[in-house]
């Protein structure tokens, strides 16, 4: 069975939370931003809210941008909302240069890596780090933060000064939680796909058509072999627009085509494979093709054309008929 997701945007935060929970979806996620299109809040303020208000539904950072700071500081937030939410965390951890991440502003053409200090360089091995320690550190395990783990520069994201001196020290942090499940999330690039298969992690694209997850599925079967690990799950976020009047279903799929090109950068018929839109039976076929192509989990983005409260109905109604 496919578990379905939705995301969390900035607007009825409680309400669209609970009513995940009450319509059977899997979980909720929010991305990680500094910047972006429309405002940003702290990934970690509205999951803790969205924890707060449901006892079931799986919250979840779709992306988060570990490589931006500080190892501890991230893994005390994993740990803290693994334990208020009593297990229900899903982590995505992406390098800020994924298609989403320049779809929401893109921390890639933005100043905030420099304002942080962070060379967008040293995102790639500075991801992989965070991929190899976050588990021992939320866990509760003694963990090694040396400036080699991360960057050769030592820049604060282990322990050591701007220039690479210091040691490294070993730290314990509480409280200690099992481990949430860790996403590498944001691209289809073959460096993303072997960090899946080399660190046993889900893989979790944004702006894939089931063709083209099919052949990168192909390619993270093949990396994991190569690592004797098993293939790693796959998530994909998808946007949908249910519940558009029938006369402008073809204006609707042409708009959304078009944004899709724009924010991302693809060529149309790429953008035509992403995207859905239609009734939640249309909808529930197309979502079928992601699940043949290898998905495991989906995550939709966007809902009706209506308002944001039918925006998650159809969207539950499309989840049960993938379901059944």
């Amino acid at each position: 069975m496919t578990a379905v997701g939705i995301c969390l945007g900035t607007e009825e935060i409680t309400e669209t939370a609970r009513d995940a929970e009450r319509l059977g979806f899997e979980s909720v996620r929010v991305w990680d931003h500094f910047t972006g299109r429309a405002p940003m809040l702290a990934p970690e303020v509205v999951l803790a809210t969205a924890a707060a208000v449901t006892e079931q539904v799986r919250i979840g950072y779709g992306v988060l941008l570990a490589a931006v700071r500080p190892l501890p500081l991230p893994a005390k937030e994993i740990a803290s909302l693994q334990y208020v939410s009593r297990g229900r965390l899903l982590v995505g951890i992406g390098d800020g240069r994924g298609a989403w991440e320049r779809r929401h502003g893109g921390l890639r053409d933005a100043p905030v890596w420099d304002a942080l200090g962070v060379r967008r360089a040293e995102a790639e091995t500075r991801t992989e780090a965070a991929l190899r320690l976050l588990p021992g550190l939320v866990g509760g395990r003694l963990t090694r933060i040396a400036p080699e783990a991360a960057t050769e520069a030592g820049d604060g994201f282990g322990v050591g000064d701007a220039s690479g001196v210091g040691a490294g020290v070993e730290i314990t942090l509480a409280p200690a939680v099992a481990a949430p499940p860790l996403f590498v999330a944001g691209g289809a690039e073959d460096a993303v796909l072997r960090q899946a298969g080399a660190f046993g992690v889900s893989w979790f694209p944004a702006v894939i058509s089931p063709a083209q997850l099919a052949g990168r599925v192909r390619r993270l079967r093949r990396y994991a072999d190569e690592t004797g690990r098993p293939v790693p799950p796959v998530t994909v976020a998808v946007p949908i627009q249910l519940g558009v009047p029938a006369g402008e279903v073809a204006d609707a799929r042409d708009a959304l085509v078009r944004t899709v090109v724009e924010a991302y950068g693809v060529d149309p018929d790429q953008a035509a494979g992403v995207g859905i839109v239609g009734t939640p039976e249309q909808a529930a076929e197309r979502l079928a093709a992601f699940v043949e192509a290898g998905a495991d989990r989906i995550v939709l983005s966007g809902g009706s054309a209506k308002d944001w409260r039918t925006g998650h109905e159809l969207p539950a109604l499309t989840a049960s008929l993938l379901k059944t």
